[in-house]
């Protein structure tokens, strides 16, 4: 893998990262960029996290994150989410020298908090109030990584779609095949669901990359079940992940956690190409409306 492999998973995280997310994202390149230098603050005790994500020794920088579901919502909160934090990180950092306020509003702010800005200027002379946003996350941090930090940071990246052939495929569904639990109705394939499914279903922005990922590689599992000797095992590899994932969901996993153990239960986590096969068919029975919910309703089609 270079480095660039990776723009794709900045662009993806920039693009769907909020809130915690958002922050938890910026501090893991951070503190990796920075070092020691750089300093994690959480949330503790009364003062929470002194309104601070992230502080610069060396520099006496802060950093806060604001990154909104929506830019509607930054357009109409961000001006007093710092009217109302800045006078208290200044109380909370008394040796502040810079502030930097990092958003993911990538059209940049409304005029509204570049006022409120040039009044907290005005109001404090000696520090350095600066916004920052994509440019910022991908110059300053993201390029700055090691190959090794990045995959750090980025761990799905190691999953090599392109990697995948029959011979990753083959093993995992003829395990599903041998291990089977219950006998299928062999006239039942489902339907193809609408691309809204993925949106649907409440699977993290990182879950939906990689199925998205994985889609272009549908047709080795379609070869397999269309080459099978056998076609009724077709049916039998569909029950035992319908079976499996009404299991899950019965169970009360959260989408995430049923994709890792649908995962799982196909066979992945041995190594990246392994794990990545086992996405690709995860990834076929989810279009195959055998697992997940369908857009428009709550039950399996």
């Amino acid at each position: 893998m270079k480095k660039t492999d990776f723009d794709i998973h900045f662009e993806n995280a920039f693009a769907t990262m909020n809130q915690s997310k958002f922050e938890g994202w910026f501090a893991s390149m951070a503190c990796r960029v920075f070092g020691t230098d750089f300093e994690l603050i959480k949330a503790g005790g009364s003062d929470g996290d002194k309104k601070s994500d992230g502080r610069r020794i060396s520099t006496e920088t802060v950093f806060q994150c604001y990154a909104p579901e929506s830019p509607a919502t930054f357009a109409s909160k961000a001006k007093a989410k710092i009217a109302d934090s800045f006078p208290e990180v200044v109380e909370y950092w008394p040796n502040l020298k810079d502030w930097v306020f990092i958003h993911n509003n990538i059209d940049g702010i409304p005029t509204s908090v570049s006022d409120k800005l040039e009044e907290l200027r005005e109001q404090y002379p000696v520090l350095k109030l600066v916004t920052a946003t994509r440019n910022f996350l991908k110059d300053e941090l993201h390029d700055k990584l090691t190959l090794q930090q990045l995959i750090d940071v980025y761990p799905s990246a190691s999953l090599n779609f392109n990697a995948v052939h029959m011979e990753h495929i083959r093993p995992l569904l003829k395990g599903i095949i041998e291990a089977r639990t219950v006998h299928p109705d062999p006239n039942n394939f489902g339907d193809i669901p609408d691309e809204l499914k993925l949106d649907f279903n409440r699977l993290s922005p990182d879950s939906k990359h990689d199925i998205r990922r994985a889609r272009p590689h549908l047709d080795v599992v379609d070869r397999f079940l269309v080459g099978m000797s056998n076609p009724q095992n077709a049916s039998v590899i569909q029950a035992e992940m319908r079976a499996k994932y009404l299991e899950l969901k019965d169970l009360g996993y959260d989408p995430d956690d049923i994709l890792g153990k649908l995962l799982t239960f196909c066979g992945g986590g041995d190594n990246a190409t392994v794990t990545a096969a086992a996405y690709v068919i995860v990834a076929y029975y989810l279009d195959a409306c055998d697992v997940f919910e369908n857009a428009l309703g709550v039950t399996l089609c």
